[in-house]
């Protein structure tokens, strides 16, 4: 699991990457630590695979979507913490 330390020991939250395959199932996710949203968008990024879509949860809430051009955006529903 990757960690991603706070300045001042804050709290992290626990997020997990999946990559989207061709037909439209989840593969096995990769589990990180991250201070907030961005950051963890920023990793999420990094993470996913060139010309496939990866989608960014924590817990049960889906957080966004990494592009088949390895752009981010944030879901509907993902309020900043």
């Amino acid at each position: 699991m990757v960690k991603v330390r706070c300045a001042g020991g804050g709290r992290v939250k626990s997020y997990r990457i999946y990559i989207v395959g061709s037909d439209g199932r989840l593969q096995l996710g990769q589990a990180f630590e991250a201070p907030d949203d961005r950051t963890a968008g920023a990793l999420a990024v990094g993470a996913a695979v060139d010309g496939l879509i990866a989608e960014l949860w924590e817990g049960g809430r889906m957080v966004g979507q990494v592009s088949t051009l390895g752009v981010f955006n944030m879901g509907d529903r993902s309020p900043e913490a």
